[in-house]
């Protein structure tokens, strides 16, 4: 079994399948591998599971510890500045309103016309890929 055909065959059998039908004892390795192979089944339920299916560490404590956390922070800031959250919230979504409505009272012109534009651009990039799926591919068949 030390010859050189003995370890190319071992290296690529595939390749030196012939190698078998001159060396007896590389046949019975062979076949001894075959049967350990064909009389062990592979057990599904056995298989190790993999972290991130719950096998040994589970963050959701360390998410929910961290977002209390957060959440704690936060209060004692709002509590310390004396300001309520919904009063701040309020406070922002007005003034973003008020910044929205004078964007409508100087682009005024721009959103009447762009239901149009965006009607058009659609038509325009839906003609582009109709015509492109059109075409004859390119490739395997060709």
């Amino acid at each position: 079994m030390t010859s050189d055909k003995c370890t190319r065959y071992f290296e690529d059998p595939e390749a030196h399948s012939a190698h078998l039908e001159e060396c007896a004892e590389c046949r019975v390795i062979q076949q001894q591998l075959e049967a350990r192979v064909l009389s062990q089944p592979v057990r599904v339920d056995a298989l190790p599971l993999a972290p991130w299916e719950g096998a040994d560490h589970r963050s959701w404590p360390l998410v929910l510890g961290g977002a209390l956390t957060i959440t704690a922070i936060a209060a004692a800031l709002f509590a310390a500045a004396s300001v309520s959250p919904v009063d701040l919230l309020m406070q922002s979504f007005r003034g973003s309103v008020a910044i929205a409505r004078s964007l409508v009272g100087v682009g005024g012109g721009i959103l009447e016309t762009a239901p149009v534009l965006v009607l058009g651009l659609f038509v325009i990039v839906n003609a582009i890929l109709f015509a492109l799926l059109r075409r004859a591919p390119k490739g395997i068949d060709v």
